[in-house]
């Protein structure tokens, strides 16, 4: 289990560079793929500071959990599901169910379970 569980972690970080990466290399089109169309230059510089950094930061945090197997590192992560997952929610009340991204946010509850799992299996195992 805690060779599946830093594969699966490893993953996820894995997705997530991919994600910060297109947004920072592909800006217009990955931004577009999320909804964002015809961004001027503040809003392509926008999207690679603060999207691209949202998950490149989640990426690198996830990766180096999951290789040192260190359940104190995937509090931050977490910590940014839960805003972005809150986000979501509150556009949900006030704009429906598209406008909110109802399967992201299945995803983002996906990802916060296997971090809570890896959490509580990693520190079981350590003790």
């Amino acid at each position: 289990m805690m060779m599946l569980s830093r594969l699966l972690l490893g993953a996820v970080g894995l997705l997530f560079l991919l994600v910060g990466a297109g947004l920072l290399f592909n800006t217009t089109e990955a931004a577009a793929n999320m909804g964002l169309v015809e961004l001027a230059a503040a809003g392509r510089g926008t999207v690679r500071a603060d999207i691209a950094g949202f998950f490149i930061g989640g990426a690198l945090i996830q990766l180096v959990a999951a290789f040192r197997r260190d359940p104190s590192l995937l509090w931050p992560v977490q910590l940014l599901l839960l805003l972005a997952l809150a986000g979501r929610c509150l556009t949900l009340v006030l704009d429906g169910p598209v406008a909110a991204g109802v399967p992201g946010m299945g995803v983002e509850i996906v990802i916060l379970m296997l971090l809570i799992w890896c959490k509580r299996l990693w520190v079981r195992e350590a003790s």
